[in-house]
This record gives C-alpha cells, sequence and structure tokens, in this order.
C-alpha cells in the first residue's frame, strides 16, 4: 500500500511542471520565470541524489523524482534562455 502513495507522488512529480514547459513553447517567451531559481532548485536535485546514491539502501523511486525533475527544469531554463535569444530588438 505504501508503494501506491510513492508512485502517486512520482506521477504528479512528473506532470506538474508540464503546464510550465507548454506555456514556454507556445507563447515562445519565459521572461515571467526566474533562471536563476530553476538553476538553484536543480543544484538541490544534483546534490540530493549524491546523498540518495549514496544511502544504503537506494531509494530508486527518490532517485527518479529527482532525475525527473532536473530534466524539467533544465528544459525550461534552456527553452526560456533559446526563447529569449530570439526575440527581436526593438529599436527607439
Amino acid at each position: 500500500m505504501n508503494n501506491i502513495f510513492g508512485y502517486l507522488g512520482l506521477f504528479f512529480a512528473m506532470i506538474y511542471r508540464i503546464p510550465q514547459i507548454v506555456k514556454i513553447y507556445k507563447s515562445k517567451k519565459g521572461e515571467d520565470i526566474s533562471k536563476k531559481t530553476f538553476i538553484l532548485h536543480n543544484c538541490a536535485y544534483l546534490f540530493l541524489l549524491i546523498y540518495i546514491v549514496r544511502k544504503d539502501p537506494i531509494d530508486y523511486l527518490i532517485i527518479s523524482y529527482y532525475i525527473i525533475g532536473t530534466i524539467q527544469n533544465l528544459l525550461i531554463v534552456i527553452m526560456k534562455s533559446y526563447y529569449k535569444k530570439r526575440e527581436p530588438e526593438i529599436e527607439i
């Protein structure tokens, strides 16, 4: 029964950033998103991944959460940077 809660948590962790990713993709901009926040979030994920991998026994469900979260955060940061570079400069 306890595994069900873990898998449900992993499911929601996998999907909660998807609306943000879709919004950036559709609007072709991510100016309202703090890149620093996502970078700090990824640093937290990476250090927690290192901590969990070095623990015995290894909890693969938690590792999956951090890996998926890191990938999604990196995608958001990359999309934000990509679309910012593509914005036309406005001359005054």
